[in-house]
């Protein structure tokens, strides 16, 4: 494996280093100040937080992708990076957030494999990650692999997913439908099935304008969160408010927040 990982990253700086350069653009800086407010359920009293989230997007070459968030009187820290480049079609990315797993909106039920810093390879509408365990201390341990084909079906796309975790081998599927157009309304969703817990879960999401709404559950449970929320956006500042009701506990959790961006 380490010699694997060796020839990825040759590849990928020694292609950078000899393809034709082209005029590279400046890095862009784009930004959100967001303050939400929520209910405590056990006070039922309404707080807010201040979040600040900062994007640093470099495309040339190579791509440079670094996602910063901040909360009130905490320090800056950076919650997501990705560094690649292409060669021909070929597509090499290092970071941690390449994660091939179908998301949805709410994701209360679905099986969601944990992929941290990576290294992933795509081609087309194939890609492939391997995960490390601790890539700081050795890259040749290798946590777990992810591999997600997609399908565009003009109307709609259909993404197949698999995660394999190397120690405890365990399989998860995973499937994923976007922007299926119902006319009044888009609809998606997701569904994923653990092999070691013999569990499926799965959610669906509409879609109309500003307004998001999902529900969830698994085999066992077929109906466990109904959620949404509605954004507006004035300007460039976004007004959004929203909730999750849990059908099993009773529990009505609302959410609303402002969004200035720049």
């Amino acid at each position: 494996m380490r010699n694997i990982f060796t020839i990825l990253t040759a590849t990928m700086f020694a292609g950078a280093a000899f393809a034709e350069t082209p005029a590279v653009p400046g890095p862009v800086l784009s930004g959100e100040v967001e303050l939400t407010f929520s209910e405590d359920a056990t006070t039922d009293k309404w707080g807010g937080a201040m979040g600040l989230d900062l994007g640093v997007d470099a495309a040339g070459l190579a791509t440079v992708d670094l996602d910063f968030s901040a909360t009130d009187g905490n320090a800056i820290t950076l919650d997501n990076w990705t560094v690649g480049t292409t060669i021909n079609t070929l597509a090499i990315a290092i970071g941690d957030d390449n994660g091939l797993m179908p998301g949805a909106e709410g994701e209360q039920t679905l099986a969601a494999p944990a992929m941290t810093e990576s290294v992933m390879v795509s081609t087309g509408a194939a890609s492939v990650a391997v995960g490390f365990t601790d890539w700081t201390t050795d890259v040749t341990d290798i946590s777990n692999i992810q591999g997600a084909y997609t399908i565009d079906m003009s109307r709609f796309a259909v993404t197949a997913a698999a995660d394999y975790n190397m120690d405890s081998e365990n399989t998860v599927l995973g499937a994923g439908v976007a922007g299926l157009d119902l006319g009044i309304a888009s609809l998606g969703g997701a569904a994923t099935y653990d092999m070691d817990a013999e569990v499926f879960g799965f959610e669906g999401v509409v879609t109309n304008g500003g307004l998001t709404a999902y529900l969830n559950g698994d085999d066992t449970d077929a109906l466990q969160n109904i959620g949404g929320e509605y954004e507006v956006d004035a300007n460039g500042v976004k007004f959004t408010a929203g909730a999750n009701y849990d059908l099993d506990t009773e529990d009505f959790a609302p959410t609303a927040s402002v969004a200035f961006a720049f």
